[in-house]
């Protein structure tokens, strides 16, 4: 005895070339965005002692350190360690307390003739490192100058102090 009618065959038929043409438009479609992305793509490796130039995002520094005009690439820094193929652990200079592991991204191959006739020697770069960058020892604290309450809620109060810290002038004051 036949369950199906000629309509109900036709209707799944028809529906299955549907899904078909959609899954092969979907993966032609995938493969030319991969095509296009990967022309962006960045597929360096360094190996460990290699000489890098290291890029500093906005996201690295501490908040309100950043400017525009502010040096965002250093080196030549050594590289000290590689994690797999795309993070490396670089020796910054000293007095720098970022993190000293970076995504293969903001690394780049450092060449010696880029920079020469630049006019720039390497004392002059190593004191724009120590000036741009943040300090590596720990800001104590000098006095409060001033306390507010920013939220209430329920019964917590919480508040909001202007510090006065040791080492900076009172318009560094957070």
């Amino acid at each position: 005895m036949d369950r199906g009618s000629a309509q109900g065959e036709d209707f799944a038929v028809a529906m299955h070339d549907i899904h078909k043409k959609t899954r092969e438009t979907l993966k032609k479609n995938v493969d030319k965005y991969k095509r296009k992305a990967d022309l962006k793509r960045k597929d360096v490796q360094f190996k460990v002692g290699d000489l890098v130039l290291v890029h500093f995002r906005k996201e690295r520094l501490p908040k309100g350190k950043y400017t525009k005009l502010m040096m965002k690439n250093i080196g030549p820094c050594k590289v000290v360690h590689k994690y797999e193929n795309n993070a490396y652990e670089i020796e910054l200079p000293p007095g720098v307390s970022i993190s000293t592991i970076f995504n293969v991204v903001d690394l780049y191959p450092y060449k010696e003739s880029d920079f020469v006739g630049q006019g720039e020697g390497a004392e002059d770069g190593d004191i724009k490192w120590v000036k741009d960058l943040p300090p590596s020892q720990p800001m104590q604290l000098g006095a409060i100058l001033d306390s507010r309450e920013v939220k209430r809620t329920r019964r917590k109060f919480y508040k909001e102090h202007l510090v006065k810290w040791l080492s900076l002038p009172n318009g560094d004051s957070t």
